[in-house]
């Protein structure tokens, strides 16, 4: 098990230990943490490796989507996932194809304005990577 999960042991014997499922609160925190701790955004893939075992796919959606929904989580442009105020130093990953946001309005309302600007969501993302690595400066606003 890659994530330690401070739950109570269910079952355990010298081959196999057994936890009981961490609640809905629990995996809220547990997903803040892990992006705390490395410090960045992480991909879905990323997520879903580090709770495999843990959560399922449909619950960590379910989980991320209600963080989204309470800003505590902010999905970035390029599809990662990081805590609120990551956007700001955030330099964006070029990605072959970008799956539709999990909160649609939440997305919108983040970054429709830049992606409306630079024409779509690639151009958007480079933007944001010659920005914040010094290789364009901002447009006036």
């Amino acid at each position: 098990m890659r994530v330690p999960v401070n739950n109570s042991v269910v079952y355990e014997d010298e081959d196999i230990v057994v936890f009981r499922a961490p609640s809905d609160e629990e995996l809220e925190k547990l997903v803040k943490e892990l992006i705390a701790k490395r410090g960045r955004p992480l991909s879905w893939k990323e997520l879903r490796k580090e709770l495999s075992g843990i959560v399922g796919e449909d619950r960590l959606r379910k989980i991320l989507i209600r963080l989204i929904e309470r800003d505590e989580v902010v999905e970035m442009i390029d599809g990662t996932f990081g805590l609120r105020g990551m956007e700001e130093r955030y330099v964006p990953v070029k990605t072959k194809k970008r799956v539709r946001p999990l909160v649609p309005s939440k997305f919108r309302k983040r970054w429709g304005p830049l992606i409306e600007s630079a024409g779509s969501i690639a151009a958007a993302i480079q933007y944001l990577i010659d920005i914040r690595l010094g290789k364009r400066r901002p447009k006036p606003r």
